[in-house]
């Protein structure tokens, strides 16, 4: 009989270990990638979120029926903001209290920009009120 004893990897185990190799590291490699991706994408939601914060409140000060669209910038941030009315110049009837304003309500869509890319539109509801007209304007000095 002849015995012979194996020393090393035969050619056809070496390609199975090296396919075996191959394939975990293309899915290593595709969960850091996508790691990375969600990464980049937090960090521009936390520089994004103060300018968001900031553009709403700006939103609350400007006359949404006069200025329906437009962009407010903080920063590198890039804020698009387009307001549709909801409804527009309600007030109560003057047999109910009435009100000297007139008050309107907006559908805003807000879209945060980088300069290097965007983010999902954000949508809210702000309110806007103004004085009814002919009635005397406080700054007016009256």
């Amino acid at each position: 009989m002849n015995i012979r004893t194996q020393q090393g990897f035969s050619l056809l185990e070496a390609i199975v270990a090296l396919v075996i190799l191959a394939g975990s590291c293309m899915a290593l490699f595709a969960w850091i990638n996508g790691s990375l991706v969600q990464l980049q994408r937090a960090e521009l939601y936390v520089e994004a979120g103060p300018a968001i914060a900031s553009a709403s409140q700006y939103l609350k000060t400007v006359d949404l029926s006069q200025r329906p669209e437009g962009v407010f910038s903080s920063g590198n941030i890039n804020i698009e903001w387009q307001a549709s009315a909801i409804e527009q110049d309600a007030s109560k009837a003057s047999w109910y209290g009435g009100s000297n304003f007139l008050v309107s309500l907006y559908h805003v869509r807000l879209i945060p920009r980088s300069a290097a890319r965007s983010l999902p539109p954000l949508h809210t509801r702000i309110v806007n009120y103004r004085l009814k007209p002919g009635l005397p304007d406080t700054n007016d000095g009256f």
